[in-house]
């Protein structure tokens, strides 16, 4: 089914948002801060010491993050797919949660999970007999990687294992018969059978690494910068040129990995054929086996329930002073200078237009991104993407300086807020109302013609009823980027417009951990709302395929 008139005419507005609100701030703040120096702000940038530095560490932490992502899901994915056993589908539900948390949330709890006297820590301590801190995990490079793993785990696990369940079983069965064994059934038919998904799940999950901004900008501890993290100081500090070179060589990065993983999507559609894979139970493994699938479970608990679970621990404990206190919760109902409930009115007032304004611009883009042999599907394939490869810092200091400044916003820019908030959730709308279309019957639209229904009766009495899963999918997507979202945020916001995320990052500046427990447990409170919203209303099948 092509595209119709309308929905081409109507992705005039989404087109227009996009380039109003990422590709002219963009380019506004890369021209401004590159033309008056150029072409020496470039080559001086990119020859600098301190940028190779931060170049290779941004590159070599986003694939060691990558590798380790898949090395951890991959074992789980084929668990999910072929074996079966009690409350699988309570797991399958239950592992989107980690990646629907907020990065400052996630980093509360690998604080109070793996850092310094942290529960893994004090268990350890415990054990040997000491009170001094015995291991930390959450800090530096290994905190920085480990938190990206747990991050980012739900992707591998959940498209890995979808595809897999999607394999005919008849061709493991005629290969078994030609006497192949398992190692070459893997290798031929399993692999070949899940590479666009292996490769797409490895470029989204490489892409959100790259890009990370305040998993780094907290777990770093000031010693190691990604690309992100040095454009960030780089605006702070006002060294425009050394900012727009590190966004033009950024952009040109993450747009390559957002075409590739357009083209490992590309023929997804042809590719999801109805599959029965073999299955076995849990009973039907040997002992060894069995102790395989038990102990790579329990630290699969221990790195993605670990933190999330802490996450409650840190709003109640203060590891400063070892004590049990309920001053965070209490500070959540404070108003004034330093308390928490204005954060937190802001992040639900702001999250919730988000939300509205992503629903409303995906609908034009995924209608016309269906029909992607089409050059307007060629166009909003491109657009949905975008902002998947831009910066969110560049982006917010350009909407300061291009928008702001001249409309006189600067004094209260909260509707900047909304729309940088809107803009990191529409990819995910837009591709979950994409499956939903997908996945309608033409002939139900024929019928509708045949039967005289004009277009405004066909959109609210047949597509939207059909589309309402895939819709709220999309919004509990878009609800939980945008309550979560700092890195634009904490660029854009005055005292008066900070968000429950950037008053995290402030209390943990200040080293008030249970206040910034308390702010993250309502985070990941409000996030694991949205997820039950997302599996109750569309399952967990849904979500893997976005």
């Amino acid at each position: 089914m092509r595209p119709t008139h309308t929905a081409q005419w109507v992705l005039v507005i989404p087109l227009t948002v996009l380039v109003v609100f990422i590709l002219y701030p963009v380019a506004y703040v890369t021209f401004a801060g590159l033309v008056p120096q150029w072409p020496l702000s470039l080559t001086d940038t990119l020859g600098s010491v301190v940028t190779h530095r931060t170049l290779q560490f941004t590159f070599a932490q986003a694939l060691v993050s990558t590798a380790l992502t898949l090395a951890i899901g991959l074992p789980g994915a084929f668990i999910l797919a072929r074996l079966d056993f009690r409350a699988k589908s309570l797991v399958r539900a239950t592992i989107i949660v980690p990646f629907v948390l907020p990065p400052i949330a996630v980093v509360i709890g690998f604080l109070r999970m793996f850092g310094a006297y942290g529960i893994v820590d004090s268990a350890l301590g415990a054990i040997l007999g000491t009170t001094s801190s015995v291991i930390n995990l959450a800090s530096g490079p290994l905190g920085i990687v480990l938190a990206h793993a747990f991050y980012n785990i739900p992707i591998v696990l959940l498209v890995i294992s979808s595809s897999l369940q999607r394999l005919p079983p008849e061709l493991e069965d005629v290969a078994e018969a030609l006497g192949a064994s398992p190692l070459q059934r893997l290798r031929r038919i399993v692999l070949p059978h899940i590479s666009h998904s292996l490769m797409a799940s490895s470029l989204l999950v490489f892409l959100f690494c790259f890009l990370s901004f305040p998993i780094v900008l907290a777990l770093g501890e000031g010693n190691f910068m990604t690309v992100e993290v040095q454009i960030w100081n780089a605006f702070r500090t006002f060294d425009y040129p050394e900012a727009s070179a590190l966004v033009l060589m950024q952009a040109f990065v993450t747009t390559s990995i957002a075409v590739a993983y357009s083209y490992a999507t590309r023929n997804e559609q042809q590719a999801m054929t109805v599959g029965s894979i073999r299955t076995v139970h849990l009973s039907d493994l040997t002992l060894p086996q069995r102790t395989l699938v038990v102990l790579y479970s329990a630290a699969i608990v221990v790195l993605v329930a670990g933190p999330v679970v802490s996450t409650f621990h840190s709003a109640v404990y203060d590891s400063v002073r070892r004590t049990y206190t309920l001053e965070g919760l209490q500070n959540l109902l404070v108003f004034g200078t330093g308390g928490g409930l204005l954060p937190l009115i802001n992040s639900l007032f702001y999250a919730s237009i988000s939300t509205l304004f992503a629903v409303l611009l995906a609908f034009p883009l995924a209608y016309v991104r269906r029909g992607r042999t089409s050059r307007s599907g060629t166009l909003a394939s491109a657009l949905v993407m975008l902002p998947l490869g831009v910066s969110s810092i560049t982006v917010a200091y350009g909407l300061m300086q291009a928008i702001a400044v001249p409309l006189g916003l600067g004094q209260n820019p909260w509707l900047l807020i909304v729309f940088a908030q809107t803009i990191v959730g529409l990819p995910f709308t837009t591709r979950s109302i994409e499956i939903a279309l997908l996945a309608m019957e033409p002939d139900i639209m024929d019928q509708a013609d045949l039967l005289g229904a004009s277009r405004l009766q066909k959109l609210f009495f047949v597509e939207l009823p059909i589309l309402a899963p895939g819709i709220a999918v999309g919004a509990a997507f878009a609800f939980a980027m945008a309550i979560g979202e700092m890195s634009a945020t904490l660029f854009i916001a005055l005292p008066q417009n900070i968000t429950l995320s950037v008053a995290v990052y402030q209390y943990l500046g200040v080293r008030k951990f249970v206040h910034a427990g308390a702010a993250a447990l309502v985070l990941v409170m409000c996030c694991i709302t949205a997820f039950v919203l997302i599996e109750r209303v569309a399952g967990v099948e849904k979500v893997s395929r976005f």
